[in-house]
């Protein structure tokens, strides 16, 4: 596939029109619409459901849409350091789950901006799972992720700060009166639990024979809408994060 092409498509799928398309890429509409048949010629797939007005992708090629946009990005990103003699410069794709604590590495990336101008980043939340598969894909740079997990096929150091499960809840619940939160303090609230795998499996270990009582209403890859239903006062949020 031509990254040539590929920015094309990205293009039509922006103005969901031909017409639209060609006119802001400069070039005429038959040589556009004839380039995108070549296209879906070569994956042997329709693309595009073309209506009046405007287009509609298929599945397939709402697929294409999010890997081309990942291949265009690492082009640039490679052109960027063959063609530049200054090692400290370039976009930076960074994977995270969400947590206050990674205020560390922010101070870092704050000294790397006010220092280098030359330096961008962008950011993508989300959970384990997704990080490592996207770390492996090459659309994320590195990634920072929670929990012990098998990382021998990748380059890793662990960072000082420690992992631990959090209760978090309304200050209503008579939970709030207490220290520390045990499952057998949980067992008889409505859970809301890390729809990470590893996660999952810790909390299953936590919970330890009272798993099988635990009334786990709701799962969520990232913990801040869900804390959003813990405040409400009715469900207790378990979240594993770094302290």
């Amino acid at each position: 596939m031509d990254l040539r092409v590929l920015r094309y498509y990205l293009t039509v799928c922006q103005e969901k029109n031909i017409s639209k398309a060609a006119a802001s890429l400069h070039i005429a509409q038959p040589s556009l619409s004839k380039q995108i048949k070549e296209l879906e010629d070569e994956l042997g797939v329709t693309l595009f459901i073309r209506g009046h007005r405007q287009i509609t992708l298929t599945q397939e090629g709402y697929f294409l849409r999010d890997r081309a946009q990942e291949m265009i990005n690492m082009a640039t990103q490679t052109k960027q350091i063959i063609q530049s003699s200054n090692l400290i410069t370039g976009t930076l794709n960074i994977g995270a789950g969400q947590s206050y604590q990674l205020k560390s590495i922010m101070k870092i990336i704050d000294h790397l901006i006010q220092n280098h101008e030359d330096v961008h980043f962008n950011f993508y939340d989300g959970y384990a799972d997704e990080i490592e598969a996207k770390v492996n894909d090459g659309s994320l740079n590195f990634g920072i992720i929670m929990g012990d997990r098998p990382l021998a096929d990748f380059e890793s150091f662990i960072l000082p700060e420690q992992n631990a499960f959090y209760a978090l809840f309304n200050k209503k619940l008579l939970l709030a009166k207490k220290d520390k939160v045990t499952p057998n303090d949980l067992i008889n609230y409505p859970i809301i639990s890390s729809a990470q795998s590893l996660v999952s499996d810790k909390f299953r270990s936590w919970w330890g024979n009272l798993y099988e009582k635990v009334n786990n209403v709701a799962t969520a890859n990232l913990s801040y809408n869900a804390s959003l239903l813990a405040s409400e006062g009715y469900c207790v949020q378990i979240s594993y994060n770094i302290i």
